[in-house]
């Protein structure tokens, strides 16, 4: 591992502006999509197209709405981040990263935590890496930032770091893929738990903590198997986390996990159980085909998974309650093509819309 320097300067003040729409709004007209069944009675409140970003992004992956209040983009095939205020300003950019897919940001340091590639310098295999960038020390500027190498497994040259999310305590969770499960001890597919930690009066260090346990890796019916996951998501304040996945092999490609502690035992268990909860809208067995983006409301805690390949974005409240809201290929006015990540800032919905090279910005029509 590398060891890390924390520089005790604070953020310089950012200027933020308010999104902008252009051109004229016109209120979408929402119709059942692809194959997600609407369970709900639509009602007039719609999400609407306020505008796009286009003209700077190449398959952009996934987006995040930061700590910082700012926003910021896997621009993967143009192989950096984007850094942009909310008015899609573009702020900073960062030193060129092979193929970045996940995006987090340390809750308390601000530092960007990154899943990308890097040529190994060895075998010159391209392999899976995370990286953090010290964002805070550049004073938040990207082009500068010292990126500094958290995890690599050179010995597993396919195994990729598809999401990334912040913990309590100083701890983050990385969702990683592969193609190879046959192990029963060490299989691609894993979530894997980090900590940066200090280890003397100025320095700190990111350490590998375990795999989840709690999570299984194979196919089945059950509610926690992970076969092929694709991102991952936490609550503010809170240990609770999403993870989603593709639908090859298993019957749930949303599992949400609640942090439990009691006498007799620490960890996650599934927050839903489908033999007793089985009308809670969120553990709908076979929802999704490839649930591929995951966003979440810091204020309403409202969830929103996107599915590449059924080009939705399917909205969940607080309590796995699907909401009307929800839209995709068959909406009126929509044209997304294979989306990725999920953001949501000052009542704003951000979508990377992936094949499209552009980040779609959509607001409630009551908020309009």
């Amino acid at each position: 591992m590398l060891k890390t320097f924390r520089n005790s300067a604070t953020v310089l003040g950012l200027v933020l502006f308010g999104a902008s729409s252009t051109g004229c709004e016109k209120k979408i007209d929402i119709t059942p999509f692809s194959s997600v069944e609407v369970e709900a009675n639509l009602g007039d409140t719609t999400y609407v197209e306020k505008t796009s970003w286009t003209g700077i992004f190449n398959k952009p992956r996934t987006i995040i709405y930061g700590e910082d209040q700012l926003l910021y983009v896997a621009d993967t095939y143009n192989n950096r981040i984007v850094m942009l205020n909310q008015a899609g300003n573009v702020m900073s950019v960062s030193k060129p990263i092979l193929r970045p897919i996940s995006i987090a940001q340390d809750v308390r340091f601000l530092d960007l935590l990154v899943g990308a590639e890097t040529i190994e310098p060895v075998t010159k295999d391209t392999i899976g890496i995370i990286l953090r960038i010290k964002l805070v020390a550049a004073n938040h500027h990207l082009e500068s930032a010292v990126m500094d190498t958290v995890w690599k497994e050179p010995a597993r040259p396919k195994r990729r770091f598809v999401g990334i999310a912040s913990a309590p305590n100083d701890e983050f969770l990385v969702a990683r893929d592969g193609p190879d499960n046959s192990s029963p001890v060490d299989p691609d597919s894993r979530v894997l738990r980090f900590k940066y930690q200090k280890i003397d009066s100025v320095n700190y260090e990111d350490r590998f903590i375990t795999p989840l346990s709690e999570l299984q890796t194979g196919q089945g019916s059950s509610i926690t198997y992970i076969n092929h996951p694709t991102g991952i998501a936490t609550f503010p304040n809170s240990a609770d986390f999403i993870v989603i996945q593709q639908s090859d092999g298993i019957q749930y490609s949303s599992v949400w996990m609640t942090f439990t502690k009691t006498v007799d035992f620490e960890g996650w268990v599934p927050k839903y159980d489908p033999s007793t909860a089985g009308s809670i809208d969120f553990i709908k067995p076979n929802r999704f085909r490839e649930a591929y983006g995951i966003g979440i409301d810091r204020v309403r805690r409202d969830i929103f998974i996107v599915d590449a390949t059924q080009d939705s974005v399917v909205k969940f409240n607080n309590r796995g309650r699907f909401k009307s809201e929800s839209f995709g290929a068959k909406t009126n006015g929509i044209s997304l093509r294979r989306p990725g990540g999920a953001a949501v800032a000052e009542n704003t919905l951000y979508i990377c819309d992936t094949e499209n090279n552009r980040i779609v910005l959509y607001r409630l029509s009551t908020d309009n």
